[in-house]
């Protein structure tokens, strides 16, 4: 099972030859003296990467271990250790339900333990001035996820003068999970979103910290990619996030829309209920009995279910975070925000039949289905399956984006950038999958993150001259960006500024970058008239 699995229609990869899904972790060199850092809790000793000059921290506490009385509670002070602690591997990964094949998506996490709220840092050679830093944040849906994942290391991307940091965080139910008698206990009034969190306690750690390995603490970027990217649009209205990040990069997706479990963006009184039903349903009757249960007891019983994501609550996420940005109550940095042009199609379908189709609409249009029958105009079985899909990237992905980039351009003096990510070609045509082969998933969600993070080396086949150069050009964005809040330079096609209602958007592909209008757009004005209405039904307070 993927990340995904309320959403997956289970596309497996199949290698047809001896290796698996993802590259294994590079080896690191022998430590030196020189990589020992002195961090809070105590020093750290790195390592040498692959890179000549680049140093790898890894798997460093940034919090103590949420485990025992410490489940379910906001993230505590990291327990101090004597002498050095070596940090040359990853930590654990957070407990979560295990992956069944490869996919697009890459291999099962590794090891887990709710012992894994840690950091890593990647470093170049220290310069005279400190160094921008750029922090990932994984997706997974808040129900799974790991930063030892290759996709996400930051050794190609540090090597180009930036501090690189990924970061641990809890999810699904030992990361999400609301029970009222939490709210209860807590000095602050708090129930779920111990995730979100965690990332504030992660993002506070590399503001004492970052100076250590010779980055700017007050050059700092968020970043993060579909649960992540909801992650970056959350910490802009969250005040506990304020003034800890100074640029933010959003990758298909941001809770903009109507609350429901497709944008993982809940609401507190229906999720503290479910929770106390999740609890009858193991015969716990008080949180302690739930305390002592094991991770893997918990995680097998919530297997299946979409009840504990992030939430507005009045507290960590004070009101919807639409509203919240249109009231002008968020950072005002610098955004970037895209998605991909075929967001929906490793995703389950929407419509397996034109009937079963048209019913989707319905529930999702309400009195604008009318109006959407008529732009998907499907009239067979096929038509409806490739337009579910369709609808699928809309509703979770490509609305929330273009949402997000919408209001900060309009309610935000700090500027707004959005791209398209188009490249058709980023499998291999001939790699056979569950439901096709590669090239039948086109821009599929997730396709950018090795390009914008300077990774196609951990994929398990070569990257061809198209994709090597299309990576150095996304991924010199994001680098620009990270180090001046504008991802422009001589060298590359001309990024504008984004503007509502003028052909502003990137279209990112090989060999072909140029600005087009809001892709889908019809589609796209329609779901948000759909929904304007539920967005301002969960809106605690007025405009």
């Amino acid at each position: 099972m993927t990340g995904y699995q309320h959403w997956s229609r289970r596309a497996v990869l199949k290698l047809g030859v001896a290796g698996t899904a993802i590259a294994a972790v590079p080896a690191l060199s022998a430590p030196s003296r020189a990589d020992i850092v002195t961090v809070t809790g105590g020093q750290v000793e790195g390592t040498a990467t692959r890179t000549v000059g680049v140093r790898a921290w890894l798997g460093i506490p940034y919090a103590a271990p949420p485990v025992g009385p410490l489940r379910w509670r906001a993230p505590q002070p990291v327990v101090p250790w004597n002498g050095v602690r070596p940090a040359t591997r990853f930590s654990k990964s957070p407990w979560a339900p295990p992956e069944r094949e490869h996919s697009v998506f890459g291999a099962a996490p590794l090891d887990m333990d709710e012992d894994c709220l840690t950091i890593n840092v990647w470093a170049p050679p220290r310069g005279k001035k400190p160094l921008p830093v750029l922090v990932w944040i994984y997706g997974g849906a808040f129900v799974s996820g790991s930063s030892n994942y290759p996709h996400y290391h930051g050794e190609n991307l540090a090597a180009e003068g930036i501090v690189f940091v990924s970061l641990n965080y809890r999810v699904g139910v030992l990361g999400f999970f609301a029970h009222p008698e939490l709210r209860a206990e807590s000095p602050d009034g708090v129930s779920g979103n111990y995730g979100l969190m965690d990332q504030v306690a992660a993002l506070r750690w590399v503001r004492d910290n970052i100076a250590a390995f010779g980055g700017d603490p007050a050059q700092v970027t968020i970043s993060g990619q579909s649960a992540g990217a909801f992650s970056v649009a959350y910490h802009m209205v969250m005040p506990a996030s304020r003034g800890l990040f100074h640029g933010a990069i959003a990758e298909s997706g941001a809770p903009m829309g109507k609350p429901s479990s497709y944008i993982l963006l809940g609401e507190l009184e229906p999720m503290e209920k479910d929770g106390a039903a999740f609890a009858e349903r193991l015969h716990a009757k008080h949180i302690d009995e739930l305390r002592a249960l094991s991770p893997a007891a918990l995680v097998k019983a919530y297997e299946g279910s979409w009840l504990f994501y992030a939430a507005v609550d009045g507290k960590v996420v004070p009101d919807h975070p639409f509203e919240l940005m249109r009231r002008g109550q968020h950072a005002n940095v610098p955004l970037i925000a895209g998605f991909n042009h075929n967001e929906g199609e490793v995703f389950r379908s929407l419509g397996d039949t034109v009937a079963e189709f048209n019913a989707t609409l319905q529930d999702i249009y309400g009195p604008h289905a009318g109006a959407a029958r008529e732009l998907f105009a499907v009239t067979n079985d096929a038509q409806a399956v490739a337009a579910g899909h369709a609808v699928f990237g809309d509703k979770v992905f490509n609305w929330n984006t273009a949402a997000l980039t919408t209001v900060q351009a309009r309610y935000a003096t700090a500027p707004a950038y959005m791209y398209h990510f188009a490249y058709a070609h980023a499998l291999p045509a001939e790699t056979v999958f569950a439901e096709g082969n590669g090239s039948d998933l086109g821009a599929y969600h997730a396709a950018e993150i090795p390009y914008a993070l300077k990774n196609l080396d951990s994929r398990p086949w070569p990257a061809s001259v198209e994709q090597s150069q299309l990576m150095r050009q996304v991924s010199s964005y994001w680098v620009n960006f990270t180090k001046t809040g504008n991802p422009n330079a001589p060298s590359l096609p001309e990024w504008p500024r984004y503007v509502p209602d003028e052909p502003t958007v990137l279209r990112m592909n090989a060999g072909a970058f140029s600005t087009v209008d809001l892709p889908f757009r019809e589609r796209l004005e329609l779901l948000g008239a759909a929904m304007e209405n539920d967005i301002l039904r969960a809106s605690r307070g007025a405009a």
